[in-house]
């Protein structure tokens, strides 16, 4: 069957609304990231990833125009959303052939090569690998008007139809905002000392729980995105608008790249404050480098990363086994690994395997992860976002987030518990990588 032709028209580079999506990396401290910005400022078509199906929800005339051209490829229409194009997917099948479903769609299409998924995966993804009850994996956009650095297009089937009237995202009965947002867990102690005993009887190495704080906020998401670009540098500055809510962050953290045939990840751990100035800051930075925890946690981490690589990776390397990377709140400790995807492998088996980062979840991963689905629920928090095209993907671990929806903020946040962790360092970590954004709330 023949690709569906998107033919890109120059659009103007201002708009006055803010856009659906963005991604704005103000932050080259490290050497794997440059300045760069992509946004999408009007959705053709959004992309909502259950464990058993996709649909796919035109969001403009140019949109339906796509689905109708889709449908032959795809599926019909589905009973809870009449306007939506269902593709069914097997629950009982692997993850990564779900996942390649999703990654199809866009290879559709006869487009600019950055046309594709722009959005983010739950963390819950990693419970339909494991075979746990899993809900909504992942929103996406399939953008009509995109952005980068400042210069706009528009993808149209029809190149005369440029403009006119889009719709917002309505999940409406797909998805209750509310637990959406807050997802649960234990309070912090239960959790120390669960995690503490699991760590003390040789099940894991380490486990990273997180908890919720949630504020009144009236503010706009946009606004407190725009206030996080301002305030703290970061290679992953995200803007997502879900109609139901919106998503605003300054994340430190990459998930995974693909570029240029390699495929790249920066495990990232090991935590200190700021200090009041240039000297109080060079002391953190000391005190972070001589510590025992923040390097056994990254090593750990790195080991993690390594192992989730063999799978479908070769030549891997370990290009820089640890460098400190500075932000507004924190200092961070991190490394850079990068592979090739092995013959046969795809982008959707190497996310798959390397699900989550251990920095968000534990060691050895599968089990930890296990016992955090015992006594929290994510959503959001911890997961993936990015975007994903024909030859590249950038995707950055979902922290430092905030969730807005009916006047009320809800962030995560979490750290590594190991055999070398103490309650008090661990209050202090959280409330330092909380500072961020509460500051901005």
């Amino acid at each position: 069957m023949n690709k569906i032709r998107l033919h890109s028209v120059e659009a103007p580079s201002a708009s006055a609304r803010p856009p659906l999506f963005a991604l704005r990396c103000n932050y080259d401290y490290s050497g794997k990231y440059a300045l760069h910005s992509r946004a999408i400022e009007r959705a053709a078509l959004s992309a909502l990833f259950f464990a058993d199906r996709v649909l796919l929800v035109p969001r403009s005339r140019n949109g339906v125009r796509i689905a109708e051209a889709l449908a032959p490829r795809l599926g019909d229409a589905d009973a809870a959303a009449p306007s939506a194009l269902r593709l069914p997917l097997d629950p009982a099948a692997p993850l990564a052939s779900r996942l390649q479903r999703l990654l199809d769609i866009p290879a559709c299409f006869d487009a600019d090569p950055r046309f594709g998924l722009y959005g983010f995966f739950c963390y819950e993804l990693i419970h339909a690998k494991l075979g746990l009850d899993a809900g909504l994996l992942g929103v996406f956009h399939l953008p009509e008007r995109l952005s980068e650095n400042g210069a706009a297009i528009d993808l149209l089937q029809d190149p005369a139809a440029a403009g006119g009237e889009t719709w917002p995202l309505a999940l409406g009965p797909l998805l209750d905002a509310e637990d959406f947002a807050a997802g649960s867990g234990l309070p912090y102690e239960r959790m120390y000392a669960i995690a503490s005993r699991r760590i003390a009887d040789g099940g894991l190495r380490s486990v990273n729980p997180s908890y919720a704080i949630q504020r009144p906020c009236p503010r706009d998401g946009y606004q407190i995105h725009q206030d996080l670009l301002a305030r703290n540098p970061a290679p992953y500055n995200l803007y997502f608008d879900g109609g139901d809510f919106q998503l605003a962050g300054s994340s430190p953290a990459m998930f995974l790249r693909l570029r240029d045939g390699r495929l790249s990840t920066s495990p990232i751990c090991g935590t200190v404050a700021r200090g009041r100035g240039e000297a109080e800051d060079q002391a953190q930075v000391e005190k972070l480098l001589a510590s025992d925890k923040d390097r056994f946690e990254l090593e750990e981490c790195v080991k993690a990363d390594i192992q989730a690589k063999k799978a479908s990776c070769e030549d891997i390397r370990i290009d820089v086994e640890r460098e400190v990377e500075r932000f507004a709140n924190v200092f961070h400790t991190s490394a850079s690994v990068s592979a090739r995807l092995k013959p046969g492998k795809t982008l959707a088996d190497a996310i798959c395997d390397h699900l989550w980062p251990a920095t968000v979840v534990g060691t050895p991963v599968d089990a930890a992860a296990r016992l955090l689905a015992e006594h929290e629920s994510r959503c959001w928090y911890a997961g993936a976002f990015g975007y994903l095209c024909a030859n590249e993907a950038e995707l950055g671990t979902m922290i430092r987030t905030a969730l807005l929806t009916d006047g009320k903020a809800t962030t995560r946040v979490g750290s590594t518990l190991s055999a070398r962790s103490s309650p008090q360092l661990e209050r202090s970590e959280l409330e330092a990588k909380a500072s961020l954004i509460l500051g901005v709330l």
